[in-house]
């Protein structure tokens, strides 16, 4: 739902970046989970002014401990998306084919540039597709089958 930017101040604040509409996740006393984490944090405080939030998770009070997390994405429990919509993790990791079939690579990486997202493809032996997340490239998506078909024109694929 967010991404550490930077550190803030002596006392653990943290700069993010809101990846999520949803406002209600992001304010005192809610609980997010620091990627790689199982256990859950309690946002502690909330500074909404400025260019981007700043924030302040239990256990986090030394601006070492700040930057220790820049980089890291802040996350929440997944719950049911509406109809035609997918969360980033469900994306990573589906084999990607064009139209005509043949396999183009695997999403590493799903990223926001701007307002729209953008999937990483590592194609083996060339260099990384970037695909956005459009109707127009992005033909189908199956997670029963772990693919995804996408509108891709090139000379040579492996």
């Amino acid at each position: 739902m967010a991404r550490v930017l930077g550190a803030k101040g002596l006392a653990g604040g943290l700069r993010v970046e809101v990846l999520t509409d949803r406002n209600d996740r992001l304010t005192q006393g809610s609980h997010l989970f620091l990627e790689g984490e199982n256990d859950p944090r309690r946002v502690v405080d909330v500074e909404p002014g400025g260019r981007v939030p700043v924030i302040r998770l239990e256990g986090v009070d030394s601006r070492e401990g700040a930057v220790a997390l820049v980089g890291h994405y802040l996350e929440v429990e997944s719950e049911p998306l509406p109809e035609g919509r997918l969360y980033w993790h469900q994306i990573v990791g589906l084999a990607v084919r064009d139209e005509a079939g043949r396999a183009l690579g695997t999403v590493v990486e799903v990223f926001r540039a701007g307002e729209n997202e953008v999937y990483r493809v590592e194609v083996p032996g060339a260099p990384d597709l970037l695909l956005p997340a459009l109707r127009d490239f992005i033909r189908a998506i199956d997670l029963e089958h772990g693919s995804m078909i996408v509108r891709y024109e090139a000379e040579e694929v492996r």
